[in-house]
């Protein structure tokens, strides 16, 4: 563990937010969709955790107004993050740590689009300590977790930035204006879905539940042709014993939420809404859903394709494996 100090004038800085991109597109206000319920998510200034071409990592920080509620989700984030880091598309701890602001004001959540209140966004300004661990003080820090918040220190995490796009950027049909067809065609939509549960499949071998599947937490990678999933606060652990049914809901969430939006452009109906989502929001979602199909949809997949999409809205695959397999087998036939 190291102690530093940041602000603006220290070698750590903590600056411009990093969850307030989805409203880049609207004319006069910036809203902060992207921003978690339980921790606020910035870029971190500090040479030592810079990327290899010198990118800045993100920092994702408790929220000091709901210490309470982000604590069992950072305990939860850091150890499935911890399990999970020799998976591919997972992004790996950098650092973790404790911060104690003495100086300066939180940023606001809604930054309107002008320079003057854009600047009430950033965390510039903030100054004050920080306890520095390295992921391999993770047990550590950990063990410190609930003594430290009680302080009211906020705990943080730090986190590579080399994702690409944001899948919401690429696949919304509201966000992209009908453009989705062309910037994330249903082969690429395949592919990053077989992905997925490649990745949904690692989490369950742990006994890992991810949820919170929306494609707000997956970003793909146009160099290396991978999707990157984020945020696995509201993920937990599974206890002992008989797991299927709690997999199967995962799965059934992932075909909800994500794979639904991949393949048409927007969630199923009545599945939980994009945004900071609480564990409750999730918890008491449908355990099926039918599909409602659009003149566009039928245009733009395969009868085949549908037909998946329809099981697995109905939570007929009892594994990750399975629907996996059939999302491969859809993805060969367009190629």
């Amino acid at each position: 563990m190291q102690t530093k100090k940041f602000g603006p004038d220290r070698p750590i800085n903590i600056t411009e937010p990093l969850d307030t991109w989805l409203s880049a597109g609207l004319r006069d206000f910036a809203v902060p969709e992207a921003a978690g319920s339980s921790a606020r998510v910035f870029r971190l200034k500090y040479a030592p955790l810079a990327g290899d071409y010198g990118d800045d990592p993100a920092i994702k920080v408790m929220r000091p107004d709901k210490l309470k509620y982000a604590l069992p989700l950072f305990k939860n984030e850091v150890r499935i993050l911890d399990l999970m880091q020799d998976v591919p598309g997972i992004t790996p701890l950098k650092a973790l740590g404790f911060m104690q602001v003495s100086e300066g004001t939180w940023p606001e959540e809604i930054a309107p689009l002008t320079v003057s209140l854009k600047d009430k966004a950033s965390a510039y300004r903030l100054q004050g300590r920080m306890d520095l661990y390295e992921p391999g003080e993770t047990e550590t820090f950990l063990s410190e977790l609930d003594a430290r918040v009680a302080e009211e220190w906020l705990a943080f995490i730090v986190l590579p930035r080399r994702w690409e796009d944001n899948l919401y950027l690429r696949c919304d049909a509201g966000y992209t204006r009908g453009e989705f067809q062309r910037t994330f065609p249903v082969e690429q939509a395949l592919k990053a879905a077989v992905q997925i549960c490649q990745i949904i499949q690692a989490a369950h071998a742990r006994g890992i539940v991810y949820l919170d599947h929306k494609v707000l937490h997956y970003y793909w990678n146009e160099p290396r042709q991978q999707v990157f999933a984020l945020d696995w606060n509201i993920g937990r652990q599974v206890a002992n014993g008989n797991n299927q049914e709690v997999y199967e809901f995962d799965l059934l969430q992932f075909s909800a939420r994500a794979l639904h939006h991949l393949m048409t452009g927007r969630q199923a109906p009545g599945s939980v809404n994009v945004g900071p989502n609480k564990p409750e929001d999730i918890q008491n979602a449908p355990d099926k859903y039918e599909p409602v199909w659009t003149y566009d949809d039928h245009k733009r997949l395969t009868e085949n394709e549908m037909a998946l999409l329809t099981k697995a809205l109905q939570g007929e695959y009892h594994s990750v494996q399975d629907l996996g397999h059939d999302l491969r087998v859809l993805y060969d036939a367009r190629q």
